[in-house]
């Protein structure tokens, strides 16, 4: 039996829920455990199987209400050969939408039993001001009170009886497939520390700091520049942060599908 842990996560909220789950089932399973950071676009080149004695705990996050596009091919190609699997959606505290009915969906394709689902509030990539600071402590606890269900589930072979909305899923929204501009870098701040091209999960910043065309405004560049030399200035992002702002801002809670 092996315990795989994987998330894509470029700003690494989604990374701590699926850290958070993943330690109640490596408490209790002692097994093997594999961590599969898929945020680099190396690792997600890579072929994975699992067996049917596996387990796997998957994230992700939300993109405009539906899994991000570029992880599609990717779920799609995982060999899951029967293992049990625990689906997790993280989004910025305006709505996940279908965005974990699909990975459910995606897992299962694969070839995953689903034992249980959640979905969890970061912190969101355009605005600090919305879902600021989570994962908090709060989620935190409550990522392993779901993960003692979840567990549950899966060593007793157990599928997801409450209802998931998702189907059909909603359209990727325009502003979601059009080309973004990269966060741009400020001149005076900018060190030349080349942090922000070992971050971005697509490749999209040159050696010389250019833009290639391939931005999906995770904002991962912006969250992890060392001298705060980042900030978007794509006219449709600084739109949908406005908008978050003014609308989002009231506190939502995980919801537990088991």
């Amino acid at each position: 039996m092996r315990l795989t842990l994987m998330y894509f996560s470029p700003t690494h909220a989604t990374k701590k829920i699926v850290s958070a789950v993943g330690k109640v089932f490596f408490e209790r399973m002692l097994c093997e455990t594999r961590i599969a950071d898929i945020t680099p676009l190396a690792a997600r080149m890579r072929g994975y199987a699992f067996g049917e004695d596996d387990v796997l705990i998957f994230g992700a996050p939300v993109y405009g209400g539906r899994v991000p596009p570029l992880l599609v091919p990717f779920l799609r190609g995982l060999s899951g050969n029967g293992a049990r699997a625990v689906a997790l959606s993280v989004y910025g505290n305006r709505d996940y939408d279908d965005a974990l009915a699909e990975t459910r969906d995606l897992l299962e394709e694969a070839g995953f039993a689903v034992s249980a689902a959640a979905a969890f509030i970061g912190e969101h990539s355009y605005s600090d001001k919305v879902g600021t600071s989570r994962p908090d402590a709060d989620d935190l606890v409550a990522a392993s009170s779901f993960a003692l269900g979840a567990y549950e589930n899966v060593l007793s072979g157990k599928g997801i009886t409450k209802r998931m909305k998702g189907a059909p899923y909603k359209a990727y929204s325009p502003f979601l497939l059009a080309p973004k501009k990269m966060p741009a870098p400020d001149a005076e701040k900018c060190t030349r520390c080349g942090k922000c091209i070992s971050v971005c999960p697509v490749c999209n910043i040159a050696a010389d700091l250019t833009d290639l065309g391939r931005c999906v405004a995770c904002a991962a560049c912006v969250k992890f520049c060392p001298a705060g030399a980042r900030s978007f200035t794509d006219e449709g992002v600084l739109a949908a942060k406005e908008r978050l702002e003014k609308n989002c801002t009231a506190r939502r809670n995980p919801e537990f599908f088991l």
